[in-house]
């Protein structure tokens, strides 16, 4: 923003900040540019949400009203495109575990690929948490370390239980 601010303004963050108050500086033009900007600087559309939100966020700090209706449509902020995530393959698990040369590494490896736990949860698990007699194998996760908070049951691949 200090690149932007003083390319096009030639003036210094306070600076700015007196002349919004005046009047004399559109806060929505100034952010509609600094996204211009960013987005001419190839930053992924993401970063670029998140420094527009830090910019927002100071300007309401430093006393300056941002009304969300004007903004949303005074301000275009590209489209966040989320893409789905591919599952590691068996080929690949099978590459990872062939490369580890220890036990400990393996076994974690192989837990997580066959619930399909995050490291957190997985790491989260007790004894007392697991379930190796029923068909098939079954373990219990906390809500307090689950991305949803709440507890869930999984259901092992017949692979760990053995």
């Amino acid at each position: 923003m200090n690149q932007l601010v003083s390319e096009h303004y030639d003036l210094g963050i306070d600076d700015i900040i007196i002349q919004i108050n005046k009047g004399k500086i559109d806060v929505y033009d100034m952010l509609g540019r600094y996204v211009r900007y960013l987005n001419n600087n190839f930053i992924s559309p993401v970063t670029l949400k998140n420094y527009v939100i830090t910019i927002k966020n100071f300007l309401e700090y430093r006393d300056i009203d941002i009304s969300p209706r004007k903004f949303k449509l005074k301000v275009r902020i590209p489209k966040v495109v989320r893409k789905n995530k591919e599952a590691l393959s068996k080929e690949d698990i099978v590459d990872i575990l062939n490369a580890s040369s220890d036990i400990r590494l393996k076994t974690f490896v192989m837990f997580l690929a066959a619930g399909g736990f995050r490291a957190v949860e997985a790491l989260s698990v007790r004894i007392k948490d697991l379930d190796l007699e029923s068909k098939p194998p079954q373990v219990f996760i906390r809500g307090g370390y689950t991305e949803t908070r709440t507890d869930r049951i999984v259901f092992l691949t017949d692979e760990i239980g053995a």
